[in-house]
């Protein structure tokens, strides 16, 4: 009889710990904090433009890029160093990102500013090289 107690307490934590480790994943899976990348906005240059001075423009090309031609207005923050400055960025206006072309980069820095409790986020749709309208030079 006691060869049967025993395997009746073996199958049961046959059944136990799956069991376990199913509940415990759907729990940090149902916690886990969802960010909202719908709040990403690929704007056109006329839209970009009409809207940009309602927030923080930043410009995410290298320093020497910005310092001879950049939209007026804009701050650089490049790419490399843009989250190490983030405390001079506010969450309470919206950000407008642009980058020399459109690619990756943009949509890459504006997920991880959402996910940094920035919103919400917009990006020029054809990047500062199709940018149409007057820029500062110097």
């Amino acid at each position: 009889m006691m060869g049967c107690d025993f395997m009746f307490a073996a199958n049961v934590l046959d059944w136990i710990l799956p069991i376990g480790l199913g509940l415990l994943a759907g729990v940090l899976i149902a916690t886990r904090k969802h960010h909202d990348y719908a709040k990403i906005t690929t704007l056109s240059a006329e839209e970009f433009r009409q809207n940009m001075r309602k927030g923080q423009l930043i410009d995410l090309r290298p320093e020497k890029a910005h310092a001879v031609r950049r939209i007026n207005g804009s701050r650089n923050f490049p790419k490399t160093s843009l989250f190490a400055n983030l405390h001079k960025i506010r969450r309470d206006l919206p950000v407008f990102l642009y980058d020399e072309k459109p690619g990756a980069t943009e949509r890459n820095v504006a997920r991880k500013l959402i996910r940094k409790g920035y919103k919400p986020v917009y990006v020029l749709q054809d990047g500062f090289a199709a940018w149409p309208y007057s820029v500062k030079e110097e």
